[in-house]
């Protein structure tokens, strides 16, 4: 009897120890063994980079380039004209004359650059001529002005400079002629001739500059030919024929020759 309790005590035990170690190997392999740690390298964000906006027009060691870009072009005029047409003379002997060309005058250019080698440009002015010499007892001045259309050709001689040269057709308008001449002299009193709008053709050379990277300075010569047709006259206010005008006024010529500076802005 002995025994078998001895014996059965046994089993308890070893049974207890049995499911003691079977549990355990049994929630051992129910847990899944953790993951082995990754080593993340952790890259750095590259900075943005600013935008850079338009192609700059100097490139170190490049010639100019002002291709694709728009500009807008503030102009001054200073010329004379390369015929005259006699008003009048002075105590001295001297003629007075007045020019259809030449003069001073203003004029807004805007302009497209094709590429690196053509521009086109598109001109709104004005101009007045006035008596050369001047004169005390006598006022007078020709005024017109005009539209005019350029095609020119660049030739880039360094990173900041570049020749330009063009040809284009201009539309002139408005043109007016107003002599006053003081009484007691001949011709005395005032007559004014206003012109049909006309047509002409120029030609243009000169030298742009680079100040900045937007900022242009552009100085040159045009030359031009157009010739203006007197559409009506009036002296001391009241109309008269324009067949009674000298020939010269009645075919007005305003060729001239014109110093140029211009400041423009590029796009």
């Amino acid at each position: 009897m002995k025994n078998r309790k001895w014996l059965v005590g046994m089993l308890v035990i070893v049974l207890g120890v049995l499911v003691i170690f079977g549990s355990g190997t049994a929630v051992a392999q129910t847990v899944e063994p953790a993951a082995p740690t990754a080593t993340v390298e952790v890259q750095p964000v590259p900075p943005s980079k600013p935008d850079e906006g338009p192609v700059p027009v100097v490139r170190p060691g490049e010639p100019l380039n002002t291709a694709n870009r728009l500009r807008l072009q503030i102009d001054g005029y200073m010329g004379v004209g390369l015929d005259s047409s006699k008003i009048g003379v002075t105590s001295n002997g001297n003629d007075v004359k007045i020019s259809g060309g030449g003069g001073f005058g203003y004029g807004v250019t805007m302009g497209y650059g094709l590429s690196r080698s053509f521009d086109i440009d598109g001109t709104f002015g004005a101009q007045v001529s006035g008596l050369m010499p001047a004169v005390k007892n006598a006022n007078g001045y020709f005024a017109r002005t005009f539209f005019l259309a350029s095609v020119k050709y660049k030739v880039p001689i360094r990173e900041n400079i570049q020749w330009k040269f063009g040809l284009g057709a201009g539309y002139y308008m408005a043109g007016k002629l107003d002599i006053d001449i003081d009484p007691g002299l001949p011709g005395a009193g005032r007559t004014v001739v206003n012109y049909q709008n006309a047509t002409g053709v120029h030609a243009t050379g000169g030298i742009e500059i680079a100040l900045q990277r937007n900022l242009m300075l552009d100085v040159g010569l045009k030359y031009y030919r157009v010739t203006y047709k007197a559409d009506t006259a009036t002296f001391n206010g009241a109309s008269v024929p324009v067949s009674s005008l000298p020939s010269e006024f009645r075919e007005f010529t305003g060729d001239g020759v014109d110093v140029t500076a211009g400041v423009a802005v590029l796009f």
